[in-house]
């Protein structure tokens, strides 16, 4: 298992399936033509590094390892598991968390501390389900994936998901260290709304004419310091993201109206397309990725995120309320 990924280790136990196991599970979705095509596209190498071509139980194989999902995976897509069926491979699968082990936590227990969160990947118990055991009550929405084709270009996008993020990564360190003259230059701007203020506050109540400049200057440097404390575009709350993103998902999923809804559908290419063009999208959606430990797989998913980041730009973008002060009247 150490060295594998999650896809690595459900491949291996697909392998170990009967035939006719295999064939079913793949057949659910796939012509044989479509078999017969990515059979074609595979080279299989052996222990000892001879290669030959892939065969038609090999490319089921893989396609029967792309229908086993666990319960909570099919929960999501709106299936439940069948009654009296029982998992078809259990194995150890690598699951991601930020919270501290027991040894950790106890250490920092006894110097009186908190403990830091720790990322990382630990293995837990799973119970895998064909597409063959589960059932929905209702009738299920398009599929992401029509082709073998549109599986390869998915993977592709995926690998460059991940080459950006290792890219905002990198920003972020940058980043990290302007901070330090970033910081400066916030407190500079402090400094001059004190100073605006006071000003505001010497002028003689007489003197309507100065105490407008006076004032106007005041909320100039007011609004300047709002802007450079408003958090950058980066700055995404995961836990806050995940939530608004089930809420969204929760309404898709209920209200069931994915394809009549202008809304989802605009949501759906602006996934696609931002996934492709925008960095700092694609940065976000891996972080999100990886809080969760689960990809982003299907369109009412992709629809929910992007109402989710919608929904907590919105609130980040909300103006701040500006100090009162002393209403003038200059009739």
């Amino acid at each position: 298992m150490k060295g594998m990924t999650n896809n690595q280790i459900i491949l291996n136990e697909a392998e170990k399936l009967a035939p006719a196991t295999l064939h079913a599970i793949a057949t659910a979705h796939h012509t044989a033509a479509e078999i017969e095509a990515l059979a074609a596209q595979i080279t299989v190498t052996e222990d000892d590094g001879t290669k030959h071509p892939g065969t038609i139980h090999d490319a089921e194989i893989m396609l029967a390892a792309s229908e086993l999902h666990t319960f909570d995976y099919w929960k999501k897509e709106g299936k439940s598991v069948k009654k009296y069926e029982k998992a078809l491979i259990e194995c150890y699968l690598w699951k991601y968390t930020t919270k501290p082990s027991k040894a950790q936590r106890e250490a920092a227990e006894a110097e009186g501390k908190e403990a830091a969160p720790d990322p990382h990947y630990y293995p837990t118990k799973s119970h895998l389900f064909s597409c063959l055991q589960v059932e929905s009550s209702r009738p299920a929405p398009e599929a992401r994936f029509k082709s073998t084709a549109e599986i390869i270009a998915y993977n592709k996008k995926l690998a460059a998901e991940r080459k950006a993020a290792k890219a905002a990564k990198e920003a972020a360190a940058k980043a990290a260290a302007e901070q330090a003259d970033t910081k400066t230059a916030l407190d500079v701007l402090k400094q001059t709304e004190r100073k605006a203020k006071a000003a505001f506050m010497a002028v003689p109540e007489t003197d309507r004419k100065a105490q407008a400049e006076a004032l106007s200057v005041w909320r100039k440097a007011r609004q300047d310091v709002a802007e450079a404390e408003k958090p950058t575009a980066a700055a995404v709350n995961m836990k806050e993201l995940e939530t608004a993103f089930n809420a969204h998902y929760s309404t898709l999923y209920r209200t069931h109206d994915d394809h009549d809804s202008s809304e989802y559908n605009d949501a759906v290419e602006r996934f696609d397309e931002l996934s492709g063009n925008d960095p700092q999208f694609t940065a976000t959606v891996q972080a999100f990725t990886n809080y969760r430990s689960d990809f982003i797989s299907s369109d009412r998913e992709a629809a929910a995120f992007v109402m989710a980041l919608d929904e907590l730009e919105a609130k980040r973008s909300t103006p701040e309320m500006v100090p009162e002060v002393q209403q003038l009247c200059f009739a």
